[in-house]
């Protein structure tokens, strides 16, 4: 029995994608702990954190993705499975520490640095492996492929987060095991990335160690000296570099800028609205909130990621992006429906409660399928802009920009909430709309360049 669907992709996948998914099993319940929001709940509520290092703790995950850029430079020209296996480690020890630290006020502040170094070291995991896939997938089923294994790591991810939260509700100190336990479990998903092979790796390293003599940054790539990458100066003047001399790339992403900062300064609002304006009643308010919030996206989301997958792979990028924004917009319609419906519920009477919570449930959802088209995009979309040899750097810019906009919309979308209301969401879909506008201009472009070609 063909459990693992191995027979359907192409046989020189099929060793790679065995030993990734066999290494996810253990490494997303550690992934799920580090990369999300749980460290922010220990710090509110077994350190008692201030509203100032909650909010740190917050935004971590977000400004760790700004280390991207230098972990996207550094991988240029070096082993790439020997430095997943480091960033992985560092990870891991990161995390492990994190449970050593005492369950006290006074040393809420290190938690959140234990924490925040392993969030810094997993974006270079999350990088490098991005690279990896380049190599080992063949665009014609790499959507597909990635598409498996992001459910997996999303269900593991749910579960164990979900499971620690419930634990550390009756026992605040229970986090004092339970980020050794998860980084025991991410240790072992670390031996399993030492089987990786990375088809090219060779000859791609013999390339760049016949350029180390050379002045190049024109066409062809060298690996970057640490003296360089240490220089924030250098990282910069690399960055704009590489953005200038490919407009195509520099459109698409302030196209991901624009729709990723609509999503993201909603996602806040929403939480406030369902929390303290739906009026839900004290019985079953926790339960509709979270499913609302959590629990419908997270579902919509796994149920639609495959046929994703296979949609990437049939339509390209820039095609695949323009149907993922419309639904994103479709999304952010539902919400404006339901915050205009919860704000005037004494105008509408009886089905007030039933009609926002039916609104906001079809944006849950909808959010949630959204989601799971961005989540192929935002890991595999750069490639397609990208050569080869420079697939890390153009990921680590991509990776370090969504870090940007993960620091700057939330709070902008609370800022407008709180100053405009509802109208929060005209801009939202304004900023969508924008971002449909370029990524619709540059699929236009592709195809007219390729109706000449074939000429």
């Amino acid at each position: 029995m063909d459990v693992l669907a191995l027979r359907r992709l192409p046989f020189l996948t099929r060793r790679n994608y065995y030993y990734e998914l066999k290494h996810l099993l253990p490494w997303s319940a550690l992934a799920g702990l580090v990369e999300g929001q749980f460290s922010s709940v220990v710090v509110s509520k077994t350190f008692h954190g201030s509203d100032f290092l909650i909010a740190v703790a917050s935004a971590t995950p977000f400004a760790a993705y700004v280390f991207s850029l230098v972990w996207g430079m550094l991988c240029v020209g070096r082993p790439k499975v020997r430095l997943l296996v480091l960033f992985a480690a560092g990870t891991v020890l990161c995390t492990g520490l994190a449970g050593a630290v005492p369950a006290e006020p006074r040393w809420a502040v290190w938690f959140i640095a234990q924490v925040a170094a392993a969030q810094v070291l997993l974006a270079g995991v999350v990088t490098v492996r991005s690279a990896i896939w380049r190599a080992n997938y063949p665009h014609t089923v790499r959507g597909q492929i990635a598409a498996r294994l992001q459910a997996v790591r999303s269900i593991i991810s749910v579960i164990t987060v979900q499971a620690a939260s419930a634990l550390c509700d009756q026992y605040p100190d229970a986090y004092r095991f339970v980020f050794p336990v998860a980084a025991l479990s991410g240790a072992v998903g670390v031996a399993v990335l030492t089987r990786l092979h990375i088809r090219g790796e060779r000859s791609e390293l013999r390339r760049s160690a016949r350029n180390l003599d050379s002045d190049l940054r024109e066409g062809t790539y060298e690996p970057y000296s640490l003296t360089a990458l240490l220089s924030p100066g250098n990282v910069v003047r690399e960055t704009g570099r590489i953005l200038r001399n490919d407009w195509r790339f520099r459109k698409y992403c302030l196209a991901q800028f624009l729709q990723g900062a609509a999503n993201l300064m909603t996602i806040s609002v929403v939480v406030a609205i369902v929390s303290r304006q739906l009026e839900l009643p004290d019985e079953r308010g926790f339960w509709i909130s979270s499913g609302l919030v959590v629990a419908l996206p997270v579902l919509s989301l796994l149920l639609s990621i495959r046929r994703w997958g296979r949609l990437f792979d049939s339509l390209g990028v820039l095609r695949f992006r323009v149907v993922n924004v419309m639904c994103w917009a479709a999304s952010l319609i539902f919400g404006l429906l339901a915050t205009l419906v919860t704000e005037h519920g004494g105008a509408i009477g009886p089905w007030f409660f039933p009609s926002a919570v039916g609104l906001f449930a079809v944006r849950g959802i909808l959010h949630g399928v959204s989601q799971g088209g961005g989540t192929l995009a935002w890991n595999l979309g750069h490639l397609h802009f990208a050569k080869p040899e420079e697939a890390e750097v153009y990921m680590g810019i991509h990776v370090f920009l969504a870090g940007v906009r993960g620091l700057i919309a939330p709070l902008g979308g609370m800022w407008l909430w709180t100053s405009v209301g509802w109208g929060v969401w005209i801009v939202a879909l304004g900023l969508n709309f924008a971002g449909l506008f370029f990524h619709a201009s540059l699929a236009r472009h592709e195809a007219r360049t390729w109706r000449r070609n074939e000429q």
